[in-house]
């Protein structure tokens, strides 16, 4: 064990937290004012071809997290568009718009670089600056969140929208401006991960973390702090799982791979019976007119 819990696996673990930290955010932000976000996959996806392009284009990693930011907003805000206004079932809608982003991102990356060929690397991050901007948005959310009155309009109208419509407040801009921060923070984590300790985009380079980010919310019980310390347990175990890949074992590696994945279903299940979801999470709001 002391030869695969090494400082460099700590490391790795920390790398491979961020984005999904990122994501997970977002997811966070989005659900508790009452919106279900399953384009968190998407939103990463397109982020990171996003933030990708823009550092090829001009050599600058933090323009390339910008336009990441720019890019999953671009799709929190298409999502926004069918499940607030136009009323459209969030599971489908998310799922339907994760399809897209993952086929179009594909199809943009061939296009461009052309299919069998290799990407160029590009420019990357320090992880200190990347770990810092991450707590630092943290913080922020909670102070948000917990502080202030917009955070408590946006947290009631995930659970009493009705309530929340009649002290004045348009609960569709606040879902609508949840909805696109989320789509902000999960492009930024897909631009983390290839604008930093990556340096290249992949097809389907985000491997599922959006997934894996939906399901740290409900793990973290809708809290800030709980869901970053989600996303650390997560990187620590894909961390040990590619530590574990080269010692000699008889295991399939194929174990490994799945590690990180099963210990956060396992946690999932085990931190999920006990959470309480906002009451109106899923539910589209129609205003009453008189």
């Amino acid at each position: 064990m002391d030869a695969v819990l090494t400082v460099a696996t700590l490391s790795a673990a920390l790398r491979l937290a961020v984005p999904v930290a990122l994501a997970a955010l977002g997811g966070l932000v989005n659900e508790r004012a009452g919106v279900l976000n399953l384009a968190l996959e998407g939103m990463m996806i397109s982020g990171a071809l996003g933030g990708y392009l823009a550092t090829n284009e001009t050599g600058s990693p933090w323009v390339g997290l910008v336009a990441g930011a720019a890019a999953g907003a671009l799709v929190g805000l298409v999502l926004s568009l069918a499940v607030v206004h136009v009323k459209a079932n969030q599971m489908v809608a998310g799922l339907g718009i994760t399809l897209l982003c993952t086929a179009a991102t594909t199809y943009l990356f061939r296009t461009i670089f052309g299919i069998g060929t290799v990407p160029p690397r590009i420019e990357r991050i320090g992880m200190d600056a990347l770990v810092l901007l991450t707590i630092a948005l943290f913080a922020l959310a909670w102070f948000v969140l917990t502080r202030t009155t917009l955070g408590l309009a946006l947290t009631a109208a995930g659970d009493a929208p009705v309530a929340v419509d009649a002290l004045g407040y348009r609960v569709d801009r606040l879902r609508t401006g949840a909805t696109v921060v989320s789509g902000v923070l999960a492009g930024l984590g897909g631009a983390a991960l290839v604008c930093g300790p990556l340096g290249l985009f992949l097809e389907n380079v985000t491997h599922g973390r959006g997934w894996v980010a939906l399901a740290l919310v409900v793990f973290a019980r809708w809290r800030p702090w709980a869901c970053l310390a989600g996303a650390l347990l997560f990187g620590l175990c894909d961390a040990l799982q590619l530590r574990l890949q080269g010692q000699a074992t008889a295991v399939p590696y194929e174990l490994f791979l799945a590690l990180p994945y099963l210990i956060t279903l396992a946690a999932l299940v085990v931190r999920g019976r006990a959470s309480r979801a906002p009451l109106a999470l899923g539910e589209p709001f129609q205003r009453a007119t008189t």
